[in-house]
């Protein structure tokens, strides 16, 4: 009867001890399952803002580049300094249109980058009506070129380190 005890005992002792082992185990399994249902659901939700963000970078690149078109061919030709600014002006509205798109669509970064390029375009404007002429591109030029860089590292994420 001692005996039959004790190896009830034990059995019940076994029986605990490999119950508490899969309950760590299923805690452990949960857990590791919720991490990647969490990373998941952040790589999924980089790539639905991928496409929206791709085309907020282009419309502001385009204008951008339409900016820079026109002050070189307006310093290849006969364009009078009116038109130039009316047409500055224009892309210029365009150019923050764009701009408020690109702030919505994120990321910080490439919104700054964004902001730092209408400024220079904003910059062109006051050179032709208070300079009477087009002193320097380079500032647009330079804005362009990190707005580039930052949307393409944007768009080039893909969530792996946060």
């Amino acid at each position: 009867m001692l005996g039959a005890a004790i190896g009830g005992g034990l059995t019940g002792l076994t029986a605990f001890g490999t119950g508490m082992f899969g309950l760590r185990t299923a805690r452990l399994q949960l857990k590791a399952q919720e991490t990647e249902a969490a990373r998941q659901r952040h790589f999924e939700s980089l790539r639905e803002w991928r496409d929206p963000r791709r085309k907020a970078y282009a419309d502001l690149l385009d204008t951008g580049q339409e900016v820079l078109d026109l002050v070189r061919a307006f310093q290849k030709t006969e364009m009078s300094e009116t038109d130039l600014t009316e047409r500055i002006d224009t892309l210029y509205v365009t150019l923050r249109k764009c701009r408020a798109a690109v702030a919505i669509a994120g990321p910080e970064a490439v919104a700054q980058s964004a902001l730092e390029l209408t400024h220079a375009v904003g910059g062109l404007t006051s050179d032709i009506e208070f300079l009477g002429r087009v002193t320097w591109i380079s500032p647009v030029e330079m804005a362009l070129e990190l707005f580039t860089a930052s949307a393409r590292t944007a768009l080039e994420h893909d969530g792996s380190s946060q």
